[in-house]
C-alpha cells in the first residue's frame, strides 16, 4: 500500500494505491508499464466518506491486481474546496490523479456518490474505462431533489462547548439504529465511529458536494454506458430511488439484488461484496 498526493484542477488529491502495481509512480509524461492482468480497479467513496470505506474488501480485490482508492476533493485527506463545483469537476479531478499516476485504462466502481462519479467516468472516457459497476443507483425526482436539499444542508455553527458535535454522532447513530430495526446487522461502535470521524474530517461543507449529485442528470448518463456494467442493489436508504431507475439501465446491465444489505455492504457483507466485484471485474 502506498499513499500519495497528487495535483488536480481542484487541490491536491490524496490517493491510497494496492497490489501489484502500487511501487513508485512513473515519471511525469510516462505511462505506468502495461500489465499481464486486469487493468487498475477505481473504487469511488460514498459521501462523507473516504476511500476507507473499502479496508474491509481491498485485500481480496487487490491480491491480484492494482486497486486505487481517491479521497474525492473535499474528502478524507484530499483538499478541501474553495467554493461549489459541479459534479463533473469531481471526476475530472479523480482523472487527473489517474494520469499523474500514469494510469490509462481502468475499470472503475462507486457507491452512492461514487455510483455517480463511476458513471461519468464511463461516458466521458468511453476509451479508457473498461468496466463500471456502482452500488445503488441514485435517480431522484424533482420532488425528492427538493426535499433532499432541504435535509442535506450547512451544519449548525460551532458551539464553544462543542455541543455542534452531537449532530455527527446522532446523524450516525440514528442510521444505525434505523436499519437494525428493519432486520439488518448490528452496526459496530468501531463502524459508528469510522463515520462519524470521516464526516468530521471532510468540515462543514459536505453539502455542496451532496447537492452537485442531487443536480447530476444520472438517469440521462447511466443510459449511456456501453462497458459491461454492474448494478449491486442493497435495499438501503436509496433503495427507492435504485428500483426507479433498473428500467434505465443500458441493455445487457448485471443486476444483483442485495435485500439483506443496507447502506454499508463493504464493511457487514465484505465477503460477498468482494466475491461479486472479483467475478465481475476479472
Amino acid at each position: 500500500m502506498r499513499r500519495r498526493l497528487l495535483d488536480t484542477r481542484l487541490g491536491q488529491l490524496h490517493v491510497r494505491v494496492a497490489g501489484p502495481g502500487a511501487g513508485a509512480a512513473p515519471a511525469p509524461g510516462r505511462a505506468a508499464a502495461p500489465s499481464a492482468g486486469p487493468p487498475p480497479l477505481v473504487l469511488l467513496h460514498m459521501s462523507p466518506l473516504s476511500g476507507h470505506m473499502f479496508d474491509k474488501v481491498l485485500p481480496a480485490l487487490a491480491a491480484d491486481r492494482s486497486v486505487v482508492m481517491p479521497d474525492r476533493s473535499g474528502f478524507g485527506q484530499s483538499d478541501r474546496l474553495a467554493a461549489p463545483v459541479a459534479f463533473e469537476e469531481y471526476a475530472r479531478a479523480t482523472v487527473d490523479a489517474l494520469d499523474a499516476l500514469g494510469i490509462e485504462e481502468y475499470d472503475v466502481f462507486g457507491m452512492h456518490t461514487g455510483s455517480c462519479e463511476a458513471v461519468e467516468h464511463a461516458v466521458a472516457w468511453p476509451e479508457r474505462v473498461r468496466r463500471v459497476g456502482v452500488a445503488a443507483v441514485p435517480v431522484f425526482t424533482p420532488e425528492e431533489i427538493a426535499d433532499f436539499k432541504a435535509h442535506y444542508n450547512a451544519p449548525p455553527l460551532l458551539e464553544a462547548d462543542g455541543s455542534h458535535l452531537v449532530r455527527y454522532w446522532e446523524w450516525w447513530q440514528q442510521a444505525g439504529v434505523w436499519w437494525e430495526e428493519q432486520g439488518r446487522p448490528q452496526w459496530p461502535a468501531e463502524l459508528r465511529w469510522a463515520r462519524v470521524r470521516d464526516h468530521l474530517i471532510a468540515g462543514p461543507d459536505v453539502w455542496w458536494t451532496y447537492h452537485a449529485v442531487f443536480d447530476y442528470p444520472l438517469a440521462e448518463r447511466i443510459a449511456q454506458v456501453t462497458q459491461p456494467l454492474l448494478v449491486l442493489a442493497p435495499h438501503d436508504d436509496l433503495w427507492a430511488q435504485t428500483e426507479r431507475a433498473l428500467p434505465l439501465l443500458p441493455s445487457g446491465a448485471r443486476v444483483v439484488d442485495l435485500p439483506h444489505g443496507d447502506s454499508e455492504i463493504f464493511d457487514l457483507l465484505a465477503g460477498e461484496v468482494a466475491g461479486h466485484l472479483r467475478e465481475f471485474f476479472a
